[in-house]
C-alpha cells in the first residue's frame, strides 16, 4: 500500500518529537505554554491526521474497486484526503518561505 511509508515517517517524526522534547529546554516552553500542548505534540497530531486521512482514502477506494464501497464514499474519502494533502502542501510552504526569510536576515 502506498500508505505504509507514510505510517513509518510517522512513527519517525513521532520519536524524533519524543527525543526533541526530552531536552532541557521543554521545561521552559512548557512553562510559557499553560495549556501544555508543545508545538512539537502538534505536529506530532498533524502526521498522524494526514496519514490516518490518507489511509482511509486509500481504503475506501479498494473497497470501491472490488464493489465493497459506493461510489459516493470512494469520492468522499479523496475529497477529504485531497484536502488534507492541500493543506499539509500549504503549511510545508509557509515553513519553507519562513526559513528563506529567516536565512535572508544580517548576522
Amino acid at each position: 500500500m502506498i500508505v505504509d511509508p507514510i505510517s513509518s515517517l510517522t512513527s519517525a517524526v513521532a520519536s524524533a518529537t519524543r527525543s526533541a522534547s526530552e531536552t532541557e529546554a521543554t521545561p521552559l516552553i512548557a512553562e510559557a505554554n499553560p495549556s501544555g500542548v508543545s508545538f512539537a505534540d502538534f505536529m506530532n497530531s498533524v502526521g498522524t491526521n494526514f496519514a490516518d486521512s490518507l489511509k482511509t482514502a486509500e481504503t475506501t477506494s479498494m473497497d470501491g474497486m472490488l464493489g465493497k464501497a459506493s461510489t459516493r464514499e470512494v469520492v468522499e474519502a479523496v475529497m477529504s484526503a485531497d484536502q488534507t494533502l492541500q493543506t499539509a502542501m500549504a503549511f510545508r510552504d509557509k515553513i519553507v518561505s519562513a526559513y528563506l526569510e529567516i536565512v535572508k536576515m544580517p548576522i
